[in-house]
C-alpha cells in the first residue's frame, strides 16, 4: 500500500541549509505537500515559491536550548511547545487537504537520498535509541492518569520522524490539554528533558493510546558513517550546511 504523506519543517535564518534540504527532497518527491514555518526569523517566501512549499511565518521565536543555556531552560517552554504543536497542526491540515495520512518532521539537517516509504501502521516512528530512557516516574504518571501503556521505555522522535497526522488531528485537543495541564509538573518533578519535542511528541502519542515504531528509512550520520552507500533514505545530523 502506498502511503501519501507530507512534510513539516521549522526554520529560522539558515536559508542555505534549508534550500539544500528542499532541493534534495524534491529530487525524489516533487509533488509532496510540504510546509515550512519560520519562527520569527528571516523571510523564506522566495524559497517556498521556488520549491512549491506552503509557507507560514510565525511571530514567536522558539529556538531549542541545550542543557547549558544561560536561561536555565532546556528545550522549549510550555508556551513554546503549545505554539509548536499549533504550527504542526497547520502543516498536518495542509497534508490532509492534499490526501495525505502521515507527515515527516524535517529539519535543516535532514538529508533525503532516496524515495521515502512509510508503513501505514506507523503512528509515531523515529530512531531506535534504547539508551534514551524515559524517566520511570513519567511513565508511571501517564499510565496512572491516562491509562497509557507505552510499548518502549525510551524516546527517539527526532528529525526525520514520521507521524500519523489523522491521529494527531483527531486527538489535537487532548494533546494540547496534556501539554497545557501537565507540562510544568512533568518538567519540574519527573523528567527535566520534557521540553524537547523528541520526547514530548512521543509521550503525547502514548497518552492518546498509540505505540512507537522504528522509522526504517532513517539513520544518523554518526551511526552510519557510510550513509551514502546505505539503503537509508533519510539521514539526520547532516551538518555540511547547518
Amino acid at each position: 500500500m502506498t502511503v501519501k504523506f507530507g512534510c513539516f519543517h521549522t526554520v529560522y535564518e539558515n536559508k542555505r541549509a534549508t534550500e539544500f534540504v528542499l532541493q534534495e527532497f524534491r529530487k525524489y518527491h516533487p509533488d509532496v505537500p510540504y510546509t515550512i514555518c519560520c519562527d520569527g526569523g528571516v523571510d523564506y517566501s522566495d524559497l517556498c515559491e521556488k520549491y512549491n512549499v506552503n509557507y507560514v511565518h510565525s511571530y514567536m521565536r522558539i529556538g531549542r536550548r541545550n542543557s547549558d543555556h544561560p536561561s536555565g531552560i532546556y528545550g522549549f517552554t510550555k508556551d513554546e511547545s503549545l505554539h509548536w504543536i499549533h504550527m504542526f497542526r497547520e502543516a498536518a491540515r495542509h497534508v490532509k487537504t492534499n490526501g495525505g495520512t502521515h507527515m515527516i518532521m524535517m529539519e535543516d539537517d535532514v538529508l533525503t537520498q532516496g524515495e521515502v516509504k512509510i508503513n501505514p501502521i506507523w503512528e509515531c516512528a523515529g530512531f531506535e535509541v534504547p539508551g534514551n530512557t524515559i524517566a520511570p516516574a513519567l511513565l508511571d504518571f501517564i499510565n496512572d492518569k491516562y491509562g497509557a501503556n507505552p510499548n518502549v521505555d525510551w524516546y527517539g522522535a527526532g528529525g526525520g520522524s514520521i507521524y500519523n497526522i489523522e491521529t494527531f488531528l483527531d486527538n489535537y485537543h487532548q494533546i494540547y490539554d496534556f501539554i497545557d495541564f501537565d507540562f510544568e509538573n512533568i518538567l519540574n518533578n519527573m523528567d527535566y528533558r520534557f521540553g524537547w519535542l523528541d520526547l514530548y511528541m512521543q509521550i503525547a502519542y502514548f497518552v492518546i493510546g498509540k505505540h512507537y515504531s522504528i522509522n526504517t528509512n532513517l539513520t544518523e550520520v554518526w551511526k552510519t558513517p557510510n550513509f551514502r552507500e546505505s539503503d537509508f533514505t533519510l539521514v539526520h545530523a547532516y551538518k555540511e550546511l547547518y
